[in-house]
């Protein structure tokens, strides 16, 4: 695979089909992870039917994401592709919805949740997550649109703009990590388990976002 055989085929098709129908996909992508933070104010409301709707939005929304990844597949899938542009597109589509899911999944453990009590330093940690994702993924969205500029400024400006929120939320995990361990001693162990997995499904989608970024950042710097 050639990065820059990559660059030239994607520079050609900016318009393309393919090209228009991920940016669809980003969106929604997009979407899943945003829509988190609007229920996580009704989850620490408590308010559970709004917690659920919520959710319900956020797993169709990721449905969504997961038809137009397939209608992509087919579309690279035509023949018509060359396969080093086939495989680092698939590559690339997979990483975001795999994104999608984690989101979903993520909150998804947290409405399980709903009817325990959690200490605040726990609750004030895991929102500023849901805040910092949103940015992450609205700033990766700005990093997908700027790819083809002639000027890389602004991507450059994007892609530090992910990194920097990625190593953010990392340290935000360690300390959410720290408060499960040693400030929970009051929440029940089988919930203690279920937040954790729903915190690192969160550290994930940034993880994931980030490596979308990394892709672009290859594809276009190097």
């Amino acid at each position: 695979m050639s990065n820059r055989e990559l660059k030239q085929w994607l520079s050609r098709r900016r318009e393309s089909r393919i090209l228009k129908r991920i940016r669809d996909h980003l969106i929604y992508v997009d979407s899943c992870i945003v829509k988190g933070k609007d229920f996580y104010k009704f989850w620490l409301e408590k308010d559970e039917e709004a917690s659920k709707n919520m959710y319900e939005i956020i797993f169709q929304e990721e449905k969504t994401a997961d038809g137009v990844e397939a209608e992509i597949i087919d579309m690279l899938s035509e023949g018509k592709t060359p396969e080093y542009v086939r495989a680092d597109l698939l590559s690339f589509i997979r990483t975001a919805d795999k994104a999608a899911g984690n989101a979903k999944r993520g909150v998804k453990n947290l409405l399980v949740l709903i009817k325990h009590e959690f200490p605040k330093g726990i609750k004030d940690l895991i929102g500023k997550v849901f805040d910092l994702l949103a940015e992450e993924i609205d700033a990766f969205i700005e990093v997908f649109d700027a790819m083809f500029k002639v000027e890389h400024e602004e991507l450059i400006g994007n892609i530090a703009k992910v990194d920097n929120i990625e190593s953010q939320i990392d340290d935000l995990y360690a300390d959410l990590k720290y408060e499960i361990a040693y400030n929970s001693v009051d929440v029940p162990a089988g919930a203690l388990i279920i937040l954790d997995h729903a915190i690192k499904d969160l550290e994930d989608v940034s993880d994931l976002v980030e490596d979308c970024a990394d892709m672009i950042r290859s594809i276009v710097l190097l």
